[in-house]
């Protein structure tokens, strides 16, 4: 059964309804539903975009004259995805599996999106926004400074493709990470996996496991070559970033406010990486 919000005043918590938490283990039960629906939707679109892809490199091939007799040369001919492709198959399978489990899961509602609508009205919610971006991109840069002094390069793994991405299309990829990127993750990680556990009375919790969440979609764990001692630091800062910008949203009730915040994080690292060569 599903809970009504209540709204407030604008810069104050949206505070969930009824006023007892319910019981925390139906409340996981409940998130867990949420994180199998979610699981599912990305299993789903991955696989569609990855055939998507597959299929126009095999025309690309067919009319460049590749053989089509030998399986093999046609694996190696077909390659991996770069920094292009890349982006589009995130837009597929994360931006659409934002979209259908908000439209499934967490359809907007009429005191929702009066409530946002004023919170975006004003400036604290703008400041709010602002300042929690600055700190975020500033805890982020002291961590990588103290991993640097133990001789330790925590590089993201989609540093490679923010690299090759803005050397090439650097216009692009302002548009993808910082404007794209924070709208469907925003919609995914805060208002459906947090909404989820903030509406069932467990804020904290929830701002805690979606904030975990959204660090193993940054850095899975397990895959590829890095080692656990390399990514815990780098989940350690994606989950107090997610908690931050949970913060954020349940703070002002907007969740622009949110998506505010986590581009404006974005456009300070890729401001830096422009300009020092820094990365965080």
């Amino acid at each position: 059964m599903e809970v009504a919000a209540v709204a407030e005043p604008p810069g104050q918590p949206l505070a969930p309804s009824p006023a007892a938490p319910l019981p925390l283990g139906r409340a996981l039960r409940r998130f867990g539903l949420e994180l199998l629906i979610v699981a599912g939707l990305f299993a789903l679109l991955s696989l569609l975009g990855g055939l998507a892809w597959g299929a126009w490199r095999g025309v690309e091939l067919a009319l460049n004259g590749a053989p089509t007799d030998q399986p093999k040369a046609i694996m190696q001919a077909v390659g991996t995805p770069g920094p292009l492709a890349t982006m589009a198959l995130s837009l597929i399978s994360v931006g659409g599996t934002a979209l259908l489990a908000m439209l499934w899961r967490a359809p907007p509602r009429r005191d929702e999106r009066q409530l946002s609508r004023a919170s975006l009205r004003s400036p604290a919610t703008w400041l709010l926004a602002a300042f929690t971006g600055v700190v975020v991109i500033t805890c982020s840069i002291i961590v990588s400074q103290l991993a640097a002094a133990m001789q330790e390069t925590l590089d993201p793994s989609n540093m490679s493709l923010v690299r090759g991405t803005l050397e090439n299309h650097p216009l692009l990829l302002l548009t993808f990470a910082v404007v794209a990127a924070p709208v469907y993750e925003e919609v995914l990680f805060r208002r459906v996996l947090f909404r989820r556990l903030w509406r069932d009375g467990w804020p904290v919790l929830g701002a805690v496991l979606s904030g975990l969440m959204f660090a193993f979609m940054h850095e899975m764990p397990f895959v590829g070559d890095k080692t656990l001692m390399t990514q815990l630091p780098l989940w350690a800062v994606y989950t107090c970033m997610g908690v931050a910008f949970a913060w954020v949203y349940r703070r002002t009730g907007s969740l622009g406010a949110s998506i505010v915040a986590h581009g404006l994080n974005n456009a300070f690292a890729i401001g830096m990486m422009m300009a020092f060569g820094v990365t965080t």
